[in-house]
Parts: structure tokens; C-alpha cells; sequence
């Protein structure tokens, strides 16, 4: 799998990209044919730390993360977890685990659910939570 992290920080954009082999080969999408673009971005809603779109147009996931109001030892660690996270979500749309549909419809493992799903009640969200702890430490004890 193919990937580029963009932020506007050289410290957060080279620790990110430094996850980024572990985190493809820990969660099985080393030989996916899609890419993977992470953004380092201000511009997601105060709720959001991350989020996840399938492009199809463009043949390749795109990853967003908030980016920290100052840059701190913390920040770039909650930031790496956030990462892991949203990998999880990206091997969920890879293997076909999960699937959007129009109006904010999701399908887990071929399951209905709606928008009106509380967010911890979402399963691909507690699958990404129950992963992303071991998936960044892996990554860091392999650096």
C-alpha cells in the first residue's frame, strides 16, 4: 500500500510517516492496491480528532487528523493515536468489513446502521478503539 503524509509540521509529518509501514503491515494491507493520503488538518469539526473517506474517484483513502493547537510531546502521541485509529477504519473499508452508503448509512459486515447509531455503539468505532493501543505501541517498539 502506497502513502504520503502531509502536515504543515516536519516534526509531526516525519513521526507520522515513520508509523505509517508498521501500522499497513501490522493491519494486513501491505499489498493493497489503494493508497493511503493523510492530512495534518485544522479544518475538521471540534468533536472530530479524525476521520476517514473512501474516495473512489480517486482510487485511494483519505485520513484526516486534527491538527494540535501547539505542537507537544502529547499532542503528537494523541495525534499518532488518532492515526492508528483511523487505520483500523481504513483496513475495515479495505477487506470490506465496512462499506458507506449514501445519507450517512454504514454496513458492518453486512449489517445496517444509521446515523441515529450512538457513536459507541458503532461497531467499526469499538473495533478501532479495542486496536489502536497495541497497533501504535507495535509501531513504536519496532522504531
Amino acid at each position: 500500500m502506497e502513502y504520503d503524509v502531509d502536515a504543515d509540521s516536519p516534526k509531526i509529518e516525519k513521526f507520522l510517516t515513520s508509523l505509517m509501514p508498521s501500522f499497513i503491515e501490522q493491519l494486513g494491507l501491505v499489498n493493497s492496491k489503494r493508497a493511503v493520503l493523510v492530512k495534518v488538518t485544522k479544518d475538521l469539526e471540534d468533536d472530530f480528532q479524525g476521520a476517514t473517506h473512501n474516495i473512489e474517484l480517486a482510487d485511494c483513502y483519505l485520513v484526516l487528523i486534527k491538527a494540535p493547537k501547539r505542537v507537544t510531546p502529547i499532542s503528537i502521541m494523541e495525534m499518532a493515536t488518532t492515526l492508528a485509529h483511523e487505520m483500523v477504519h481504513v483496513r475495515q473499508l479495505a477487506k470490506g468489513i465496512m462499506k458507506f452508503a449514501p445519507n450517512e448509512v454504514r454496513y458492518w459486515k453486512g449489517k445496517r446502521y444509521t446515523k441515529k447509531t450512538k457513536y459507541l455503539d458503532m461497531p467499526w468505532e469499538l473495533d478501532a478503539f479495542s486496536k489502536q493501543e497495541i497497533l501504535l505501541r507495535r509501531a513504536i517498539d519496532t522504531k
